[in-house]
């Protein structure tokens, strides 16, 4: 039988399809089945492979399994085995790894790698095995590393390529395989090693008899406690039969009242019982000791509240409703799409959960995705609460163990709701009939490494294979998902008011006159129960003389604040005390010496402080005097959110200030503790970059001040204006949550910008208007796509050669096949040119299919050295 396998790590980066045939046959033959895990001979390797299509006829006629020419009679290589008992791949999961291989232009293997267990593909071993029936006489004249392999191989039966690279090195290694395989000696085979995480095990011990046996047990041992009540101990340093009986009766007892199986090592420790004493009990029949796999839960120290669902508003409800309406439109592709634009605040977590709970009485299960890792804990939280046992979580901050133990949770059907990032999009989830992403705008959605797909785009093709219902929410959502909802292709479905007391709270400010931002956008936002923002002009601060980083706005309002025992949020788009160190003298500035970049200076890296590159990680020592002129005159320039928190520190000595950023949290459970410090209110004011802009509800929070507005808005980018406005927008949510009223201060040295201006006043509407009409007239996303092509080299030369052959190809190929409205741009360096080391040159490809021209560029086009990042989140 003829076997289509799409092999896991195929040979060439390029895209095609991806599919090698191999033969099965006697009792492989019937085992196999599409979506099957298999090992199969891959050039002078061996591979693992999903089985995709399988044919009985005859084997001719059929390409090689290394992608080489067609021909008839080609006899075609067997598959060496079955790497797992049960298909790794449904077929749902099959159709949308081709659909990514297709959409983002990669080899099916690497789409098809997404969809398996957590660390599967990565644990595969080649090993060469002994023939079962070598030839006669093959091998004869052996050089002698292949007759001391083979000899090896005689005595242990099979050998690890890993240990032949390490005895004859790479090259040779795979010489001596292949001469083994072709004479027959040997076969090559990739297998699957023990998992190496092994399913944790625990006994538990729960009750066996009847009440009734349990009181007559009860009855005789306290008559021999009684006998023994004048007996001391029986051996030195050993315990008396009252003591045993005692805690004998304590075990009994603590079972009872829990009604549920108790861990022995927690029975133990409570009863102070010994192994011995227990099983005198389970000989007595009383109780059963057992051995059960135990689950790895990253839940387990939350331990969150059971929840009820919350009264809605009327915005709430006509979301809820839109989102179970059987009748929304499907959009060109199938998919069922909602687009829920809610303000921060809006209540959109609460549509969710109550959407989710529908689902799941339908008999449906549900899956939820959010951005980043620092918003898990408040949204495990939520959904835990809610569906009690019945969550699991999948992101990259879980070990390998708690990764793989909540994968089994969803394959056995054990979770009604999935949470995590982007990647739990291809946790195997069956019968889904919800997707929710939120944030959908956040840039944490895009992957960056092959396949450079978008978490918003794959869900909404999985919901188009599933049925499911995709609701995408934000309030500030993507242009793309914008103007899809504008034209009548998604549904859209607006909250444009806060869910707790908004319209009075905003009636209140508007009465009390509450911040200085005054005309019908404040009142707007006052009436949405929105935060009033007021725009401080740092170019006036200046002129007034006060070259302080707090405007004498922001710090009469942190002060009102402090005073009224709430909290603040500080927020600043950087790292670090100083960006840019700088000798006033001869000009010269510290730079990593393998990134194109200015060393960042952080003053709580040892003593005197050091410089940090923030791309490749590189630290040095902060310099005293100028390395090029030995002058004294080094000065630090810029401004981080060290220094943010060093300046508040000194202003407000009493204050409890806290910092979050990349520096301070870098795993999952820094993430976790700092976000819990602040929201325990153990600490009165928090600074931080991004990541606290992101859907984060604190409602003690009642100010808001972005140190510099300005950071985001100087990037030679595309899409420079979108992200600051939702960036602004983002953070300014953060304020006014709860009963009291907040605001939000920014300052700027651009007070003017369109898009500080329209969200100050959260006016979204008017900035997509004029944003989108910018990127039409210029030819950007969302009305045409980009694919950005990078070339890296450790020789600067090489890079540039390469990028302009490439570019000259990708002109050719638009030009012969005449692709309308598509362009090349390039070749240029990248934004950082040197990069680790690495030189870097790109060229971006634009139009409404540019895939299309890259299908186009000949079969034997070198791409080693290449990236492809197909509908590119940025044109740097």
């Amino acid at each position: 039988m003829r076997v289509e396998v799409a092999v896991l790590r195929p040979a060439s980066p390029s895209a095609g399809d991806g599919l090698v045939t191999y033969r099965a046959s006697g009792d492989l033959a019937a085992r196999i089945q599409p979506g099957s895990l298999v090992s199969v001979p891959y050039g002078d390797h061996g591979q693992l492979g999903i089985v995709w299509s399988l044919d009985a006829s005859d084997e001719t006629g059929a390409t090689v399994d290394d992608g080489g020419s067609e021909g008839g009679g080609v006899q075609l290589r067997d598959i060496s085995g079955l790497a797992l008992p049960e298909p790794a791949l449904s077929a749902t999961r099959r159709a949308l790894a081709e659909w990514i291989a297709d959409y983002y232009w990669v080899p099916l293997g690497l789409s098809a790698r997404l969809m398996l267990p957590p660390g599967l593909a990565g644990s595969a071993r080649s090993v060469l095995r002994l023939a079962t029936a070598p030839v006669e006489g093959m091998d004869d004249g052996l050089p002698e590393d292949a007759s001391l392999t083979l000899a090896l191989l005689r005595e242990e039966g099979s050998i690890e390529r890993l240990r032949l690279e390490a005895a004859f090195g790479g090259a040779r290694a795979r010489e001596v395989t292949r001469m083994l395989v072709r004479r027959g000696l040997a076969t090559l085979a990739t297998e699957l090693p023990p998992t190496r995480v092994q399913p944790r095990r625990e006994r538990l011990a729960r009750l066996a008899a009847a009440p009734a046996a349990l009181e007559a047990w009860r009855a005789e041992a306290r008559a021999r406690l009684d006998e023994s009540a004048s007996a001391g101990k029986s051996a030195r340093g050993r315990e008396s039969v009252g003591e045993r009986i005692l805690r004998q009766l304590a075990a009994l007892d603590a079972l009872e009242r829990a009604r549920a199986p108790w861990r022995v090592e927690d029975l133990r420790r409570l009863a102070r019982v010994t192994p011995g004493a227990l099983a005198e009990l389970e000989r007595a029949g009383l109780l059963i000791i057992e051995t059960v796999e135990a689950r790895r839960d990253p839940m387990a120290a939350l331990r969150p509240p059971r929840t009820e669902p919350l009264p809605l508003t009327a915005a709430q409800r006509r979301a809820l409703d839109a989102i179970l309406d059987p009748m929304t439109p499907v959009d060109e592709h199938g998919a069922r799409v909602i687009l829920l634009h809610g303000v921060t605040g809006s209540g959109k977590t609460e549509v969710y959960l109550q959407a989710l709970a529908a689902v799941i009485v339908r008999g449906r299960r549900g899956l939820a995705l959010v951005p980043e890792i620092a918003l898990t804990p408040q949204a495990m939280a939520r959904y835990a609460g809610r569906f009690p046992g019945r969550v699991a979580l999948l992101h990259s901050g879980l070990t390998e163990a708690e990764r793989l133990s909540e994968w089994r949770r969803i394959q056995l059907g054990e979770v009604d709701v999935v949470l995590g990032s982007r990647s739990a999009l291809f946790a195997p989830i069956e019968n889904l009939g919800l997707i929710v992403v939120d944030e959908e705008h956040e840039g944490a959605y895009k992957q960056e490494n092959r396949p450079s797909y978008h978490a918003r785009e794959v869900a909404v093709k999985l919901g188009a294979l599933t049925g499911a219902v995709v609701v995408l929410g934000s309030a500030t959502p993507s242009l793309e998902a914008w103007r899809r909802a504008r034209e009548g292709s998604w549904r859209l479905v607006e909250m444009a008011e806060r869910a707790v007391g908004s319209g009075e709270r905003g009636r209140a400010r508007l009465a009390h006159g509450a911040g200085e931002e005054s005309g019908p956008e404040a009142e707007r936002a006052a009436l949405a129960g929105l935060p009033p923002v007021t725009v401080v002009d740092l170019r006036a601060e200046l002129r007034e003389g006060n070259a302080s980083i707090l405007s004498a706005t922001l710090r009469a309002a942190l002060n009102e604040t402090l005073q009224r025992g709430e909290q603040a949020i500080m927020f600043l788009n950087r790292r670090g005390t100083a960006t840019a160190v700088i000798c006033r003298e001869c000009g010269f500035t510290a730079r990593c010496p393998e990134c194109d970049v200015s060393l960042t200076y952080h003053a709580d890296y040892g003593i005197e402080g050091a410089l940090v590159c923030h791309y490749c990680g590189r630290r040095e020592a902060a310099p005293r005097q100028c390395p090029v002129c030995w002058s004294a005159s080094i000065r630090y320039f810029g401004l981080g959110a060290q220094r943010v928190e060093t300046t508040l520190k000194r202003l407000y000595p009493e204050a409890r200030v806290l910092r979050w950023d990349r520096d301070t949290a870098r795993t999952r459970q820094e993430h976790e503790d700092l976000l819990r410090l602040f929201a325990e209110r153990r600490a009165d004011v928090l600074v931080g970059t991004q990541m606290i802009a992101k859907g984060l509800d604190l409602p003690a929070v009642t100010l808001v001040g972005v140190i510099s507005a300005d950071v985001a808005l100087t990037l030679p980018d595309f899409r420079a204006s979108e992200r600051a406005f939702q960036l602004l927008t983002q953070v300014a949510g953060r304020a006014g949550r709860a009963a009291a009223p907040g605001r939000v201060i920014v300052q700027t040295f651009n007070p003017d910008h369109f898009c500080i201006q329209t969200a100050a006043a959260h006016d979204y509407a008017t900035f997509s208007e004029a944003e989108l009409a910018a990127r039409e007239r210029y030819g950007y996303p969302p009305y045409r796509r980009l694919v950005k092509l990078l070339y890296t080299s450790h020789d600067r030369y090489t890079a540039q050669v390469e990028a302009t052959a490439m570019t000259a190809a990708l002109e050719r190929v638009v030009r012969e096949r005449g692709l309308p409205e598509t362009d090349v741009v390039g070749p240029t360096p990248a934004f950082i040119e040197r990069l680790r080391g690495r030189y870097r040159w790109q060229v971006i490809l634009r139009g409404p299919d540019p895939v299309a021209a890259l299908r186009g560029l000949p079969a034997d086009t070198p791409w080693w050295g290449w990236s492809v990042d197909v509908d590119s989140a940025s044109s740097l």
